[in-house]
């Protein structure tokens, strides 16, 4: 078996990348306990916190697959890239576009249906499954296959590109967000480091009424 590159080794772009994996399938954990939370015992407040989380969420993953679509695997393609890995991420992004819509339909119904809670968390757990499987077959292939043809110009393109594309919301959200789940041999995955910490409140906040006690999990 191959050895995996260290954190430190990466590509600036790449190490966000790993970061933003994390922090999504991280989310994905709290939301599914909390809906559960939810459905044995419903809490309005809570509900609707969840509910404005969510929209969030789903449009950080959103974008974050619609990115990778648009424009790192076409430059990779380019490039000459493994064709097979680029097919295996295109399609697990379109599974995933799929499963994730019906997720985010059923989360819009928190605190209106009395049964969505009980039905988002059915869906969140294979969701977060399936989303942990995608972020460890990217992750494999972009040290693998795809790394013969990726270098910082190709990242930094990326990151360009998702900055250009991100909804202005997330230009707060996204650092601190990012932060929360860095260790401390990996602050150099996190971007604008000064928004992280300025924002680092104001996103807890947000974390703890949709999740409660399991924002710190």
């Amino acid at each position: 078996m191959t050895a995996q590159p260290s954190f430190a080794s990466l590509a600036s772009g790449h190490r966000t990348m790993l970061l933003a994996h994390r922090a999504m399938v991280r989310d994905l954990d709290r939301v599914a306990r909390t809906a559960e939370g939810l459905a044995v015992a419903p809490d309005a407040e809570r509900a609707e916190a969840l509910r404005a989380y969510i929209e969030k969420l789903s449009q950080i993953i959103e974008h974050h697959h619609e990115g990778e679509d648009e424009f790192l695997w076409p430059s990779l393609r380019r490039l000459g890239a493994d064709e097979a890995a680029l097919t295996l991420m295109t399609t697990e992004h379109d599974e995933l576009a799929k499963n994730l819509r019906h997720w985010h339909e059923t989360a819009r119904g928190l605190g209106a249906d009395p049964s969505a809670a009980a039905e988002l968390a059915r869906l969140t757990h294979p969701l977060r499954d399936e989303l942990a499987r995608h972020a460890a077959d990217e992750e494999r292939e972009l040290s693998g296959r795809l790394a013969p043809v990726l270098d910082e110009k190709v990242w930094k393109g990326f990151a360009a590109h998702m900055r250009k594309t991100a909804p202005s919301w997330t230009l707060k959200f996204m650092p601190a967000w990012l932060s929360s789940v860095a260790g401390p041999d990996e602050r150099s995955g996190v971007p604008a480091p000064p928004v992280a910490a300025l924002f680092k409140g104001w996103l807890e906040k947000r974390q703890r009424a949709a999740f409660g006690d399991d924002h710190r999990s």
